[in-house]
């Protein structure tokens, strides 16, 4: 094996891939977006960006939360000989420890709010040879990265944005690449061929599973409850002459919602009502997925929301003979329990034959984590822990102390099963894992790119399983992800050519609008 030579770099520590090299020689002079698959060590292209430009002056590292910080700093003072390089966010340092910082530090490690928020109080944050934006789709709209690369941008830092999947819409994509200041991509996939040496093999399983009768029977009545509220709903807009409840989804719901609370103030009373229904209408779409989706389990909790909300969409369901018979149905079920049956099996026979395994299963609510953890603590050899983000409301969650310590051990093998929310899918560094399991498919292009990269990484093989219930919406999410990525590649590559053909023009910040969103009439001058 051969290792990088560079400076600033500790000798015979990092591995030199070719990939690597040749991105780094293609950004390490001009604006630029690196998307590489999970796994395949963006952060070692950041770090050799870093040390090339560390003799012109002063490094930025944004990375969107204090964990993920902490992580990239960590992996700088491991791999290089660099001396001050320092994590600052709001919540560790003052206001005037963070001045003295700035005046100090190589390499600043930092929350993008935090930058931001000094900038705007006319700190003396100090001038950047470069500026790193890790999770670089996070760019768009008001977000903190737009801020402070709007005044960098004027100053001439070069910018860096890395990500693993900046998503399939191509406006969102062109506009991340304007508010960087991007001019050029380097995208690689798996397929690569200066790839391929470093990947393992990784096998992909999708487990279609037959919806129970009573499930079945059950989601009928509630699509009998959304038809009558969308035929309601159709007096009072359009947008819902052409919906059912065989082809509807949240979100469709949602903006419709979004679109009322607009109009209040100008169409008052009647628009009330009209939210009202939306809102029952989005309740009952919520408890379909939950039970055709998530489960039995999942339908019975969200019931027992239903019977204390006391919102007047609440009260509308509540009231319906048709929603008595579906919550007497649910309640009393104890019917089969498909995927957690598939995926109980799965863990057996994984740990038969991987007895050092380590397998992470990814599941969309807090609620089914903790009835899958209940489930398979069971399981002889398993031993499983829940992995979720900081409290919402009245709501439990993990401090970002207990996160890094869950991670710690699941990394020294204190428990082989992480059960994991989203919050798993992207940037923080998890232990790589010979199985990850989907107990549902995601819609998204990003978070599946994400939560398969957790697996089939340092050289070792990795399965990847996705559980589907036939005749729910797990169905359009599976095929929506595939879809989306597939549009991603395409339009990351009609992006990469644009750029290409305005190669060494110079990028004009043209305006700024009122909520301090940066306008680029285009990429030239």
């Amino acid at each position: 094996m051969s290792y990088l030579k560079m400076e600033f770099i500790k000798p015979n520590l990092v591995q030199k891939r070719a990939y690597q090299i040749n991105i780094f020689e293609s950004i390490k002079d001009r604006n630029s977006m690196v998307v590489l698959p999970t796994g395949l060590g963006k952060t070692i292209i950041a770090i050799m960006v870093i040390a090339y430009k560390l003799k012109k002056g002063n490094v930025l590292f944004l990375a969107p939360t204090k964990p993920l910080c902490e992580q990239h700093a960590g992996s700088i003072k491991k791999l290089t000989t660099i001396e001050d390089v320092v994590v600052v966010t709001g919540e560790l340092f003052s206001p005037k420890k963070r001045k003295e910082i700035y005046k100090s530090a190589r390499v600043i490690v930092a929350t993008p709010q935090t930058i931001e928020n000094d900038l705007d109080s006319g700190v003396n944050v100090g001038d950047f040879s470069l500026i790193i934006f890790d999770e670089a789709h996070r760019a768009v709209g008001n977000y903190a990265y737009v801020g402070v690369a709007r005044r960098y941008l004027r100053r001439g830092s070069q910018m860096l944005g890395m990500t693993a999947s900046p998503g399939s819409d191509y406006k969102k994509l062109k506009e991340v690449a304007e508010n960087l200041g991007i001019e050029h991509i380097e995208l690689r996939t798996e397929n690569d061929e200066d790839v391929k040496p470093y990947i393992s093999r990784r096998k992909m399983r999708w487990v279609v599973v037959d919806m129970p009768d009573d499930v079945k029977r059950a989601a009928r009545k509630i699509d009998y409850m959304l038809d009558e509220c969308l035929s309601e709903l159709k007096k009072y807009t359009k947008q819902a002459s052409n919906l059912s409840s065989k082809k509807l989804g949240k979100k469709v719901l949602i903006e419709i919602q979004q679109r009322m609370q607009k109009n209040l103030k100008s169409r008052g009373g009647t628009m009330y009502t009209a939210i009202s229904v939306v809102s029952a209408a989005i309740k009952l779409a919520h408890l379909k997925d939950m039970l055709t989706s998530q489960g039995v389990e999942a339908a019975k909790k969200y019931i027992e929301k239903l019977e204390l909300d006391k919102s007047k969409s609440a009260a509308k369901i509540r009231s319906n003979k048709m929603y008595r018979q579906v919550r007497k149905e649910i309640l009393i079920s104890a019917g089969k329990k498909p995927k957690l049956e598939v995926m109980k099996n799965t863990l057996i026979k994984h740990f038969e034959s991987n007895p050092d395994g380590r397998v992470m299963i990814f599941a969309e609510y807090r609620d089914t984590i903790d009835f899958l953890i209940s489930e398979i603590s069971g399981i002889e050899g398993v031993k499983a822990k829940k992995f979720i983000g900081q409290a919402k409301g009245s709501g439990n969650g993990m401090s970002q102390e207990e996160q890094k310590k869950t991670l710690e051990d699941f990394r020294d093998g204190k428990f082989n099963v992480l059960v994991s929310t989203s919050i798993g899918e992207e940037g923080i560094d998890i232990p790589s894992t010979t199985l990850v399991l989907f107990y549902e498919p995601v819609p998204s292009a990003i978070r599946y790119i994400q939560r398969r990269g957790r697996t089939a990484r340092d050289g070792m093989p990795g399965d990847v399983m996705i559980l589907i219930m036939r005749g729910s919406r797990d169905e359009a999410y599976y095929w929506s992800s595939i879809n989306k990525e597939k549009k991603m590649h395409r339009q990351i590559y009609k992006l990469k050519k644009e750029l290409e053909a305005h190669a060494g023009k110079k990028i004009v910040i043209k305006k700024v609008d009122k909520k301090g969103q940066t306008k680029l009439d285009s990429f030239v001058a």
